[in-house]
């Protein structure tokens, strides 16, 4: 199933983990459509930029994924609304930058510097445009204001 011109809902679904444990990855309609909102509003807009392909690293996760891999509880990507992303050969700091400047999205996150990924969500009704760095502090994930490396 197309959900832009660039992005299949399997490549939004796809997960190793699920493979692995036999975990069923399936979208309920709610978070179709909300993966094909994600995907027109933010990811296409990025990938037509850019002119290279976005390697979708999370997308879509059931609860029962998400409780695998240590998701969070409150985690957007449950609701289809996030996809945590690279792109081959591009900073992720000079992508998210760009995504900060041109455009709207709930949370943006430049996870783990150059060796992680980006996290991108978007919600139907108000967005926060938030923009957060996830570092590693004595074992722990921090979270802290803006795109700093």
């Amino acid at each position: 199933m197309r959900l832009s011109k660039n992005f299949v809902l399997s490549e939004m679904t796809g997960s190793r983990t699920a493979s692995r444990r036999g975990i069923d990855n399936t979208p309920p309609p709610k978070a179709i459509a909300a993966l094909k909102t994600l995907c027109v509003e933010v990811l296409q807009p990025l990938r037509d930029h850019l002119g290279k392909p976005i390697t979708v690293t999370s997308g879509y996760r059931s609860p029962r994924l998400n409780r695998a891999i240590g998701g969070s509880g409150s985690s957007q990507h449950c609701k289809g609304e996030a996809a945590d992303f690279k792109v081959p050969g591009v900073s992720h700091l000079e992508i998210a930058r760009w995504m900060e400047r041109k455009l709207n999205y709930d949370q943006l996150i430049y996870e783990f510097g150059e060796n992680g990924w980006i996290h991108v969500s978007y919600r139907a009704g108000r967005l926060r445009n938030m923009e957060l760095s996830a570092r590693r502090v004595r074992g722990r994930v921090r979270y802290f204001p803006g795109l700093g490396t």
